[in-house]
């Protein structure tokens, strides 16, 4: 099992909203394994993807099928949107809701509860990005 986390940077721009990614090894190496973008283009788009965060977790399934099935996630790191009403982060249920419909939890840090529940431990962390 070889461990991965993954960082989203958006830019949002008069015209377009960009959101680009990369997942990095969690070795010592940090060796990049995936980059990717998507760019949108504000005046023809359903925003519904980009204001529940769906948009990266269909990104993080694409990761997923071009990655080799021992890596699981460890992290994923969002930039907070400066535009909350165009842009949000997927929430912690969501996330887990998403992967389990999914069939991902192969692919995520998760522990079995003593009901034989899956607990998705994967973590998620929002940064505020200055500039």
């Amino acid at each position: 099992m070889e461990l991965f986390r993954i960082r989203f940077i958006n830019k949002i721009r008069p015209d377009t909203i960009e959101i680009r990614y990369r997942a990095v090894l969690e070795a010592p190496s940090s060796d990049t394994i995936f980059e990717g973008h998507q760019c949108f283009n504000r005046h023809h788009l359903d925003y519904t993807i980009l204001k529940n965060g769906e948009v990266a977790l269909r990104a993080i399934t694409n990761i997923f099928s071009a990655v080799p099935k021992d890596f699981v996630l460890d992290k994923v790191s969002f930039e907070q949107s400066h535009d909350k009403s165009i842009l949000q982060v997927p929430t912690k249920p969501f996330f887990d809701q998403y992967i389990i419909q999914n069939h991902q939890l192969d692919r995520v840090i998760r522990k079995t509860t003593d009901d034989d529940q899956s607990l998705i431990e994967t973590k998620l962390i929002t940064e505020l990005r200055i500039g």
